[in-house]
């Protein structure tokens, strides 16, 4: 829905940083209804962290909140969906995200700006779910590119 460290984000402010990593998350269904079409819809909200795969990015373990509605076929395979994100890093700045999914193009995401060094940030990246585990938890993995300008 990030691998240099932006802890020094005046230092950094114009270098681009390439990290991925994967999010972890416990989806909630908030409401379900049926199309004319018999495709189903869920609004959700998940609450999980980021493990980004470099232990210096700021986005590593960041708490991360997400809603969204997502499109599914008759027989559940996901079809569509989109939604918005903010985490909350080790120092209290908030980002914010938009991601969205579809079954030809996969997922794609980016940042919306936020606090302290998330405040001018601009760039994205690319997710693909993972394998749900059996207890409804979900992940899915990401990489991305941005700068903090």
């Amino acid at each position: 829905a990030m691998a240099c460290s932006l802890f020094y984000v005046g230092g950094l402010a114009a270098q681009e940083v390439k990290a991925s990593g994967a999010n972890m998350f416990v989806p909630e269904i908030v409401e379900t209804f049926t199309l004319s079409d018999g495709t189903k819809v869920n609004r959700t909200k998940s609450n999980g962290f980021i493990v980004a795969d470099d232990p210096s990015n700021p986005l590593r373990q960041a708490s991360m909140t997400c809603t969204g509605t997502m499109v599914e076929s008759k027989d559940g395979k996901p079809i569509r969906s989109a939604g918005t994100c903010d985490t909350v890093d080790a120092q209290g700045d908030v980002a914010f995200y938009w991601w969205r999914y579809d079954e030809k193009n996969g997922g794609k995401w980016g940042f919306l700006g936020g606090t302290g060094k998330w405040t001018a940030v601009e760039g994205g990246g690319t997710w693909e779910p993972t394998p749900g585990f059996k207890d409804g938890r979900q992940s899915n993995n990401w990489k991305g590119t941005w700068k903090a300008k």
